[in-house]
């Protein structure tokens, strides 16, 4: 199961956190001495305090502080008497908030509103180090964006999933026995459509061939498929389109698929596909999931129309 780290980093420390061995060849403007961080974790957010400005924080130090707070469990002071390290390591999305705190008090999370705030953020796998490909996010730069990871954009929506036939929600798929008319033709189902319009303009009689070789739709695929070298060329700018149009049709047709859909308000809709990653998410669960898009846009459209 994923997890979520939040690690925020502040530059004034607390009292009462224990001292980290220090870093790189940084001093520290106040005491003369290398840099001291300090290192503490409550409910698995970690919070790093330095006496310096993170604008002078090098590199090498943030990726090792960062490799700590990911640390195994160790109950053992080692050889070089550093106090034990207790950490987990079910992290799988770290987003790290750093900010400057010029208080004498208790940290406290700043607002992400801050125009002080920089956000960093990485993805790895459990038991993963690598740390390059943390970013800065400026917010004072109106061409710089937040990281999909940033609080500032990633409101929390449900989610909806479908596929599988016999689970809910499975006349949002192509294959459900909705059929659909179009031009006074009486397609089986939106994925004879959807297929058909491959043909439609260039070669009329494959695309009724599609229309009519099956009631499964599944037949209609793989049609479309054998006769692959005959797509129009340019499929793949306007499959897209056809898609939003093949669906318009039947929901507009169906009034319990209409009612549906709008009933799943504001959630995410997706079509969990382990076999294809561009309609759906693919068996890595990371495809682009063009179908779920679809299916909100058309939900904005319709209650638009409405």
């Amino acid at each position: 199961m994923q997890s979520r780290k939040t690690v925020t980093i502040l530059t004034s420390p607390p009292a009462g956190t224990a001292s980290l061995p220090s870093f790189g060849s940084c001093t520290s403007p106040t005491t003369k001495q290398p840099v001291q961080y300090r290192i503490e974790e409550r409910k698995r957010t970690v919070y790093v305090t330095s006496d310096v400005s993170p604008s002078q924080w090098d590199p090498h130090s943030l990726n090792t502080i960062f490799s700590l707070a990911e640390a195994p469990e160790n109950d053992h002071v080692d050889s070089g008497g550093q106090p034990p390290v207790r950490r987990t390591r079910s992290l799988v999305e770290t987003q790290v908030l750093v900010m400057e705190d010029n208080s004498n008090n208790n940290p406290q999370v700043m607002s992400d509103t801050s125009p002080r705030m920089s956000t960093y953020r990485s993805s790895q796998r459990p038991n993963s180090k690598d740390t390059s490909s943390l970013r800065a996010y400026n917010p004072n730069n109106p061409f710089d964006t937040p990281s999909r990871g940033s609080p500032r954009n990633s409101p929390i929506r449900p989610r909806i999933l479908f596929y599988h036939k016999h689970d809910p929600h499975y006349g949002f798929t192509n294959f459900s026995a909705h059929p659909v008319i179009y031009k006074g033709r009486k397609y089986p189902t939106s994925e004879h459509l959807f297929q058909s319009f491959k043909f439609q303009e260039h070669r009329p009689n494959l695309a009724e061939h599609i229309r009519t070789c099956s009631e499964r739709p599944s037949v209609a695929f793989s049609e479309a498929r054998r006769f692959q070298p005959e797509v129009r060329r340019d499929w793949k700018q306007v499959n897209i389109q056809k898609m939003d149009e093949t669906l318009w049709h039947k929901f507009t047709q169906h009034v319990d698929l209409k009612a549906e859909l709008l009933a799943t308000g504001d959630a995410e809709l997706v079509e969990d596909s382990d076999k294809d990653a561009f309609w759906g998410v693919g068996a890595d669960g990371r495809g682009r999931n063009e179908l779920g898009k679809a299916l909100e846009r058309l939900r904005a459209k319709l209650r638009e129309a409405s």
